[in-house]
């Protein structure tokens, strides 16, 4: 498993290690894996709790950034401790796309290629052989890249997930038709330098839209009235919620005013320290399940 040897040579697993886990057992700690997805070698970080519960787990998907590696989507979120403390089990997958600035990306916007709907289904199954999953409670999140093809797995496999958390990066796909509303937290710096708030000319050929658009978007699509409530939870930090929508689903968004391109509460330079995205995002997602 390349990524997987590259990260233990490279010493960013220090002390991170645990035993691989094998079909059928549930062993805790960290595990690299890989299997064959839409005819692709691709691969998977999986990270078991060491108290594991009784009963089926919550799954968590959290995806890198682009050109990032699982292991910097670990030392960003920290779900791993998340993990730890609320028993349940997270997955951390190695992107394979190149996209149109750089490789280890993720297929996003639906182009000729690397499949990563069907490589989301497969680690699904593939995970469900090793440990007992709790199918009405799997979450996608991600961060920039991570958050865009997060946003296109709410709407595919909108009947797969429970809840979806794009950070940095929230989109809505062109051609999404949702099978069902699905609950949405995210979060976006106005400051932020990559993925602008606002489309303009020089935003990167990736960004089709800028967040407000795409979070009318989702409103649309999970038939939200138009009214919102607006809270400013800190300095600098709007909180919006659409909570009148179909089936119960709820759309929050955290708007900062600075914090640029990075994940809130992350040790990333620049990251805002006074709100802890991954705390916010599990809180979530602990509220809303499949029917």
């Amino acid at each position: 498993m390349k990524v997987f040897r590259e990260l233990i040579m490279s010493g960013r697993w220090a002390g991170l290690l645990g035993v691989l886990l094998v079909p059928g057992m549930a062993l805790a700690g960290f595990s690299g894996h890989q299997l064959v997805s839409a005819g692709a070698d691709r691969e998977y970080t999986l990270y078991i709790p060491d108290d594991i519960p009784g009963g089926a787990m919550p799954l968590v998907f959290s995806f890198h950034g682009s050109g990032g590696y699982p292991q910097s989507q670990i030392d960003t979120s920290h779900f791993d401790v998340l993990a730890e403390a609320h028993g349940f089990a997270v997955v951390f997958p190695a992107g394979a796309f190149t996209n149109s600035v750089t490789e280890r990306s993720w297929n996003a916007n639906g182009e000729t290629g690397v499949d990563d709907v069907q490589f989301v289904r497969d680690m699904i199954e593939d995970i469900a052989g090793r440990v007992e999953i709790d199918r009405s409670r799997i979450y996608a999140s991600g961060f920039s890249g991570g958050a865009r093809i997060s946003s296109r797995l709410g709407c595919e496999l909108s009947d797969v997930l429970a809840a979806a958390a794009p950070v940095a990066g929230l989109q809505y796909p062109d051609d999404c038709t949702l099978k069902r509303p699905i609950s949405i937290i995210s979060f976006h710096a106005l400051d932020d330098q990559v993925n602008h708030y606002d489309l303009s000319g020089d935003s990167r050929p990736y960004w089709r839209m800028g967040v407000e658009t795409a979070l009318d978007k989702w409103r649309q699509a999970n038939g939200c009235t138009l009214a919102n409530e607006a809270v400013q939870v800190a300095s600098g930090i709007t909180k919006y919620m659409w909570s009148s929508c179909d089936t119960d689903a709820v759309i929050q968004f955290y708007q900062t005013v600075s914090g640029r391109h990075t994940w809130p509460g992350s040790d990333s330079s620049g990251a805002l320290q006074n709100m802890d995205a991954s705390e916010l995002i599990w809180e979530f997602f602990r509220q809303h399940r499949l029917p």
